[in-house]
């Protein structure tokens, strides 16, 4: 690759992205786009995760799709709400508030919130004992988590991990709240729901063109927008419409 000398950043990142694009070789014969967490996966996922406010409505979500007629969506279920069970109670919670005030925060706040939330948890029993049981007692032990269960972890201990002070010196003074590279990427969900909202009355057809021309035809550009439009939008009458009432 070559650049010239006074080529912008973002020149420099076509040029890096068309050679990256020259030399792909095609999508995984053998499985489709939406695997391993597309399709019904993704539809559970949204179900499970994306309205629920707290754990425990998450594993209740979980523990209805234990039974489904898809032995997928069970199976998943069952493994993604044993999993949750068996880790620090404190760590899950914070986990999920964390993923819910993050959405908020810039690229610099993430990394300072971050590294303070990480400090916070090395004074906590629960990083540890955890260390401990997996990697130091022989054989592997079940972890004596404090508190044990998600129920008795009080809010008072949660909130004290994102009131630390976060103290990370940063060598960039640059901040953003989006990534400013993300033209280089596939399309964004939150691209394709406005491309719909705004058109109004666009087909399938229309939205994937749309998408494959900006991305100048990127590999995996139409195989993502087909598989959002088939779970996030519905057709009537050959016209597109974003589904609000979905998760």
């Amino acid at each position: 690759m070559q650049f010239k000398d006074n080529a912008t950043l973002e020149e420099r990142n076509k040029i890096i992205n068309s050679t990256i694009e020259e030399f792909t070789t095609g999508l995984p014969h053998d499985q489709p786009i939406a695997s391993p967490i597309g399709g019904d996966i993704r539809e559970a996922i949204d179900y499970a995760f994306q309205p629920a406010n707290d754990m425990d409505k998450i594993l209740d979500a979980l523990e209805g799709m234990t039974g489904n007629e898809s032995e997928e969506i069970s199976t998943w279920a069952i493994k993604t709400r044993d999993t949750i069970i068996q880790r620090s109670p404190t760590s899950v919670r914070v986990a999920l508030q964390q993923l819910r005030k993050s959405k908020a925060w810039s690229i610099a706040e993430t990394f300072r919130r971050e590294h303070a939330m990480a400090s916070k948890f090395m004074e906590h029993p629960d990083f540890v004992e955890g260390v401990s049981s997996l990697l130091i007692r022989k054989p592997r032990t079940k972890p004596q988590w404090q508190p044990s269960e998600l129920s008795k972890v009080v809010d008072a201990d949660i909130d004290a991990f994102f009131t630390a002070t976060p103290d990370l010196e940063l060598l960039s003074t640059e901040d953003y709240s989006e990534y400013p590279h993300a033209w280089i990427g596939l399309p964004r969900e939150k691209d394709v729901e406005s491309f719909v909202n705004e058109k109004g009355n666009v087909t399938i057809d229309e939205t994937v063109d749309h998408f494959v021309a900006i991305t100048g035809g990127k590999l995996g550009a139409k195989e993502k927008v087909e598989e959002l439009l088939s779970r996030k939008a519905t057709e009537e009458d050959g016209r597109l419409r974003w589904n609000r009432d979905r998760a």
